[in-house]
């Protein structure tokens, strides 16, 4: 173990130095100096910075892409067990396209337009049909399973969003500069996992340094990704329609 380590993991005065110089021997006294301080590791930051590398070769930085520790939690990470996601229904658009909530969350979809929508989902961690309902409705529907839930509208197939289902209390979505930053995350060393609609999942691990801002940097591979039609509820292609009545 590093000095600059030793010193991060054991704060306080003397001791720290002498554990600082005791190389490996710190593995050892680290536990009982813990218990004499009452101080354990002070938590990290991380920073992911993703890419995707796309069918030709580019790469680029992605928005909507989903960073999280899976199996980590921490009573001080201030993620509730049983919290709410919300995905509205506007100008005929799920927005936003992609939302991430920790599994036993609710997701509450109220309709902003002045159309009716049927919101739906045929996945395999969370089938569900919401029904049609007008302007100034809200349905939610709580998810258990962790995973990727795709959801659609039965009325408007341009209408796409993804839930990602989480099982951790460290999680975040990139920005349009493919930036994201997870403050308070226990020093040690974590998997991630990272996931975008046009890439398969990426997995690595990540060491957080107590105290500091540690970096991840990853590429995603979209080099085979395809757009796809999907179909309605009834597992039918969308009928064709000049407006929205007709699919009543």
């Amino acid at each position: 173990m590093s000095q600059r380590r030793a010193r991060h993991l054991s704060p306080a005065g003397g001791l720290a130095s002498v554990l600082a110089g005791c190389g490996s021997l710190a593995l050892f006294l680290l536990p009982s100096f813990i218990a004499m301080t009452g101080h354990a590791a002070p938590p990290g930051q991380l920073i992911v910075q993703a890419s995707l590398k796309d069918q030709k070769g580019q790469i680029r930085a992605i928005a909507d892409a989903v960073v999280w520790l899976p199996g980590v939690h921490d009573p001080q990470s201030g993620i509730p067990s049983l919290g709410v996601g919300r995905v509205e229904q506007r100008q005929k658009e799920f927005q936003p396209h992609v939302e991430v909530v920790r599994s036993g969350w609710r997701v509450d979809f109220p309709n902003l337009d002045r159309v009716y929508h049927n919101v739906f989902s045929l996945s395999e961690i969370a089938r569900f049909d919401l029904g049609l309902y007008r302007l100034g409705a809200t349905r939610s529907v709580t998810l258990t399973k962790p995973g990727v839930v795709r959801v659609y509208c039965n009325i408007h197939p341009q209408m796409v969003a993804y839930l990602i289902v989480v099982d951790s209390d460290f999680f975040a979505k990139t920005k349009a500069d493919g930036r994201v930053e997870i403050a308070q995350v226990p020093a040690g060393s974590w998997p991630v996992r990272i996931w975008h609609e046009m890439s398969a999942e990426w997995e690595g691990t990540i060491q957080i340094a107590p105290g500091q801002s540690n970096r991840l940097d990853a590429v995603l591979d979209g080099s085979a990704w395809r757009p796809s039609p999907h179909e309605n509820k009834y597992g039918k292609p969308y009928p064709l329609a000049e407006g929205d009545e007709i699919r009543y």
